[in-house]
């Protein structure tokens, strides 16, 4: 059995609670966009790495915008990554870190954590990915990383014309789908489930076990932003 876990955003107390919940024979899938936002993405980052042998770890796209942002600040990707919604500032003030910091003084298990990120896993009978796919794209492997990482509209309208294997994604809230009375509810799509409940916005922190489709969810402490 393999579970599947949304957008955790610097989630610490979330994220153990419901790590406790799950036991430690089994899979973990993690999609992405563990930094950012909430208040504690360094400790975050400490924890996944404890669970490292039984784990996949996705890329977000606040992971791609940090990394692009060490790499050349005034990128558009990089520079957008310090834009206030974002949350990049919160991620260097976790870090000890100012705005002019380098990289190479970030811990060395964190920047081979986020080095090593994937950008989708493919299973036997389903695809987990960030952020969706672009369905005129057609397979996995002819995504961009754009898309991957990105895409939202595009793919949610659209994810029933998805002829591939059925596909796990976060990034983007049921809060902005559904609206706030449903904050909390998984995105269920004829081909797709998405798991991005919000914790940093108040909602929760979701866990889908595949293939069963049992969820365990942890309600957030408090709306961070």
């Amino acid at each position: 059995m393999t579970w599947i876990i949304g957008d955790i955003h610097g989630c610490f107390d979330e994220l153990n609670e419901l790590l406790d919940r799950i036991s430690d024979q089994e899979q973990l899938i993690f999609l992405g966009d563990y930094i950012d936002r909430g208040p504690s993405s360094v400790m975050v980052i400490e924890r996944l790495l404890r669970e490292r042998h039984r784990s996949v770890f996705l890329m977000g796209n606040h992971e791609s915008m940090m990394l692009a942002y060490f790499q050349n600040p005034v990128s558009r990707e990089g520079a957008s990554w310090l834009y206030p919604p974002n949350g990049g500032r919160a991620t260097l003030r976790a870090y000890g870190m100012k705005n002019d910091s380098v990289y190479s003084t970030m811990p060395p298990s964190h920047r081979e954590f986020y080095e090593n990120l994937h950008l989708y896993h493919e299973g036997d009978d389903f695809i987990a990915v960030h952020a969706g796919v672009r369905v005129e794209s057609g397979s996995i492997e002819k995504q961009s990383h754009d898309d991957l990482l990105w895409i939202r509209t595009e793919w949610i309208f659209k994810e029933s014309q998805w002829t591939g294997k059925k596909i796990y994604y976060g990034h983007s809230p049921s809060l902005f789908v559904y609206g706030e009375d449903r904050q909390t509810e998984v995105i269920t799509g004829i081909n797709s489930i998405g798991i991005d409940t919000g914790c940093v916005f108040g909602g929760c922190l979701t866990a889908v076990k595949h293939p069963t489709g049992e969820i365990i969810q942890i309600n957030s402490k408090g709306n961070y932003c």
